[in-house]
């Protein structure tokens, strides 16, 4: 697994190890050098499309557009850290269902707890009610939506990730916040700062 310092980017990465898609996978705003390909299983190809060529991708296309592949062409569509920087992120979700094969999945991960980011720009924040409606409005059957790094202490970690100056110091900061985050739940099961009101992310799969 790709190595990182982010609480959130560890999560995600988790969550997409879990994933499987057999073959043709298209990655929106992805590049080449994704650290995230390698973890996904099943037998496919991925091509990546970015807004931006100088991160290496195989099409270069605006994801707020229309996108230019046909018809029910990919099986797997990857919407990974995506979704928050498009404006018009409903015309992307619908060229998303466009693209997709019947059957095929639609996986991505957003953040919430998380602070400004471009890219080039930053929009939207999105709730787990809302990542089910949205696709739901879309004819989706099965959403799948989880928390990421979830809780008031995890949060604070991701907020002074800047100090963190070595890999290998994040791995037992990761685990303190995460040990801090379950002795509140624990002490006080439905308090509003850990659980599920307080994720770094979410990480969604919605099938066709």
């Amino acid at each position: 697994m790709a190595r990182t310092k982010s609480f959130l980017r560890r999560e995600e990465y988790k969550a997409l190890a879990e994933l499987s898609i057999d073959g043709a996978i298209l990655d929106v705003g992805g590049s080449k050098k994704s650290g995230y390909h390698e973890l996904i299983n099943g037998n496919h190809t991925i091509t990546t499309g970015n807004i931006n060529a100088s991160y290496g991708c195989d099409v270069v296309f605006d994801a707020e557009k229309a996108w230019p592949f046909s018809d029910a062409s990919f099986d797997g569509v990857l919407l990974i850290n995506l979704l928050e920087h498009l404006y018009q992120h409903e015309r992307a979700l619908d060229e998303a269902v466009r693209v997709l094969k019947e059957g095929g999945v639609v996986a991505g991960v957003v953040p919430f707890m998380f602070n400004v980011h471009g890219s080039p720009n930053d929009h939207f924040r999105y709730t787990k009610s809302t990542i089910e409606r949205l696709f739901a409005d879309r004819g989706f059957s099965h959403v799948l939506v989880r928390e990421l790094g979830t809780g008031a202490f995890s949060v604070i970690y991701h907020c002074l990730l800047g100090f963190v100056r070595f890999d290998w110091l994040a791995t037992p900061l990761i685990a303190f916040a995460r040990g801090l985050d379950r002795m509140i739940l624990a002490i006080k099961p439905d308090n509003k700062m850990s659980a599920k009101e307080m994720p770094l992310g979410y990480y969604f799969e919605a099938r066709k």
